[in-house]
């Protein structure tokens, strides 16, 4: 197929479907029927069948989400080959120690969307940003683009992008809800209400609870209690014009600590008769926090965003689609560090990027370039260069090198605070960080049941910003060093019998501070995870087991101090009761691991149950 032909049909069902939601297909292997998802946006910012998407892109469906134990989206993310994640699953959890290919999320090196939108807050307090965004409950899909993304996405997108792309009008009208209680107070309501109440207006409104006993940190107890509205509404003006609008509030309390998040976000998608289209969106993010617990400087205030893009594609002749945008972004930090200072800082950044897919079958290549000018850090350059060769219908070779940077986060530029001992002593000097991003991969179908993937993958991190002591009680932050991350990832999906299905993921993961020849912290050598699913269709049950298994990592930069290897495991059953009315059943850390540190209280056995209703 042309890439304007695909370009045409897929823009179509992409756009008419608004935010971006997937197509799926129902394929059949052999008495069993999955919804396979088809297509996908990150990569590049147009549609693309996932099989034929030129950037490295893995899915998480919803399917794949409603079968896990997951109570957050960490715990959904840990099953995927180059992800490490050490949190428990349990609701309001930040999972700060969220590292892909060994760049840790929390920190800035990966960039956490929602419906293409850049976020913040949820992480280790105003230092950085957690994946725990929203409830898996409220998401349709979570696309992971692995690699330097910074050519579409600017800063933070070292290791990649994790877009997390949330439940839309759906095609028919839709009530859903469900409820679950278990062990150490986690409970869960949720309720979704969707339709098209004309040929031209539609909605859908989703409202979610959560509370748990246990601490947004991991290992000790805390009281956690969320609340999250949901709105999209969707309007087609005419055939060719869709109008989107975005309503999005979150309200997260602990016992020291509190997080509030409200986002608005319209759109306007225009689709021309020549094929290309035009997408204009703009949207307003704020994050309140109130920080504080014994031991800590009291911190509170704001952190809000301001981002206007327009972004336009067009096919030229038969070989060429082409992409153009423009961003505007304004962020402001309005953060009280009580008995110290009033931090009120704004940033601008003035964005401009380009992208030409290139097709002449059986190659695609994908060359990008984006400017960025940062009103504080002067200007970046960042480009990127992808292949896609499909050497048979069965058989895809991947290559991608880009440039990717990350800005100083909020806590290394501004914010003085004393922790158990120690002062943080800002840095308004700080410099970017930078990278190089190297990938390498191939897929292959052996068959409709077996199917393979390997990955190598290497960063090169300059002028890494890392913490320095300058008096037996004051740190500060420097840009010192220089670092890399490399190594190997390998995914299996098979269906060994009927009613069977195994999904197996390994990493490699090499790294080295370049400048002590020493290992970076919490990047363990080897991670396993292994899904298995069982469906015994007379009982119409599905049994779901998965298992993490992660190696030695070190806990110091000078690898004295060590978490031994530990695993994992979680059962889920499902049952249907009837078509509308499923009931769940779990034991979370089947092998009550303790994560390797036993002095510490982490999350043990625990059981939890769910029922749930969709009409």
């Amino acid at each position: 197929m042309k890439l304007k032909d695909l370009f045409i049909s897929s823009a179509l069902i992409s756009f008419l479907g608004f935010n971006g939601a997937c197509l799926a297909q129902k394929v059949k292997f052999e008495n069993a029927t999955e919804e396979l998802p088809e297509v996908v946006v990150t990569a590049t910012k147009t549609p693309h069948l996932l099989k034929d998407v030129p950037v490295e892109t893995v899915v998480v469906t919803k399917e794949n989400i409603e079968k896990s134990t997951a109570k957050n989206v960490s715990e959904i993310l840990r099953q995927i080959p180059g992800f490490y994640i050490q949190s428990e699953n349990v609701p309001g959890s930040s999972a700060w120690r969220s590292k892909l290919r060994g760049l840790d999320f929390d920190s800035g090196y990966g960039l956490i969307l929602i419906n293409g939108e850049r976020v913040f807050g949820g992480g280790m307090g105003e230092y950085g940003t957690s994946i725990n965004q929203i409830p898996p409950e409220m998401i349709e899909k979570i696309e992971i683009v692995k690699g330097p993304a910074s050519v579409l996405y600017g800063s933070d997108a070292m290791a990649g992008v994790v877009n997390i792309i949330t439940k839309s009008v759906p095609d028919k009208p839709l009530f859903t809800l469900s409820g679950g209680y278990g062990e150490y107070g986690t409970s869960t309501l949720n309720t979704g209400l969707g339709r098209w109440i004309t040929d031209k207006f539609g909605f859908f409104i989703d409202a979610h609870y959560d509370k748990a006993e246990r601490s947004k940190y991991g290992a000790r107890r805390d009281n956690f209690e969320g609340k999250y509205v949901l709105t999209n509404l969707a309007y087609k003006l005419t055939p060719k014009i869709n109008l989107n609008l975005g309503l999005n509030y979150g309200k997260l309390d602990w016992k020291y600590e509190s997080d509030e998040k409200v986002r608005i976000s319209p759109s306007i998608d225009i689709n021309f008769p020549d094929s290309s289209f035009l997408k204009i969106r703009e949207y307003y993010y704020n994050f309140n926090m109130d920080l504080f617990s014994p031991g800590y400087t009291h911190r509170y205030g704001d952190v809000s965003y301001n981002q206007m893009e327009v972004q336009y594609t067009k096919p030229i002749g038969i070989n060429h689609l082409f992409t153009g945008g423009i961003e505007f972004l304004h962020r402001n930090v309005d953060l009280t560090v009580e008995g110290y200072s009033k931090i009120d800082k704004n940033m601008d950044i003035t964005s401009g990027y380009i992208q030409d897919e290139i097709s002449f079958d059986p190659l695609v290549i994908v060359l990008g370039a984006r400017w960025d000018h940062n009103s504080l850090y002067g200007t970046e350059f960042n480009p990127k260069a992808s292949l896609l060769w499909k050497l048979r219908e069965d058989t895809r070779l991947r290559f991608s090198v880009g440039r990717a940077f990350k800005s100083p986060t909020i806590r290394q530029l501004y914010v003085y605070f004393y922790h158990h001992g120690w002062w943080n002593i800002p840095n308004e000097d700080l410099k970017p960080e930078k990278s190089w991003g190297y990938s390498a991969g191939i897929e292959h179908e052996f068959s409709d049941k077996l199917f393979a993937n390997l990955t190598l993958f290497r960063n090169n991190v300059k002028d890494m910003i890392v913490r320095v002591d300058i008096s037996s009680n004051q740190r500060t932050w420097e840009n010192v060093q220089k670092a890399y991350t490399q190594g190997v990832e390998i995914s299996i999906k098979t269906k060994p019998f009927k009613n069977f299905n195994l999904n197996l993921g390994y990493t490699y993961l090499d790294t080295e501070n370049k400048d002590t020849e020493k290992d970076l912290t919490y990047c363990p050598h080897h991670t396993i995870s292994l899904g298995i699913d069982y469906k015994i269709k007379p009982l119409k049950i599905l049994v779901h087991w998965d298992t993490n298994y992660i190696s030695r990592e070190y806990t110091n930069s000078d690898n004295t101090k060590t978490i031994p290897d530990y695993s994992i495991s979680n059962l889920k059953v499902i049952k249907d009761i009837s078509k509308n009315i499923k009931f769940s059943f779990e034991i979370n850390n089947v092998f009550d691991s303790d994560y390797g540190q036993p002095d510490k209280d982490w999350l043990g056995r625990n059981i939890f149950g769910k029922v749930s209703f969709n009409f």
